[in-house]
């Protein structure tokens, strides 16, 4: 069931969404702020997976990877935390 959202978009906004449906582009009011929102949800995607790819390129790059267990490592981070609760 669609529900109803009221949006105060300013004259300027409100004026260029009239005129985008005057236009003919859009046939109302909503489709052209449905669109909007849609553009601004794949501009956010975009983003992270820029984010993700900058990570990866800067993990690959970072230097030889270390053979570790998981045993030494949770036994270090134990180590840590029991030295740092002495200070």
């Amino acid at each position: 069931m669609a529900r109803t959202m009221t949006v105060d978009t300013g004259e300027e906004l409100r004026g260029f969404v009239e005129k985008l449906v005057e236009s003919g582009s859009y046939k109302t009011n909503s489709e052209v702020v449905r669109e909007g929102l849609r553009l601004l949800q794949e501009k956010q995607a975009d983003s992270k997976l820029e984010t993700l790819r900058r990570l990866i390129d800067e993990a690959e790059n970072s230097g030889d990877s270390e053979n570790w267990g998981v045993n030494d490592f949770l036994a270090k981070m134990k180590s840590q935390k029991d030295k740092d609760a002495k200070k």
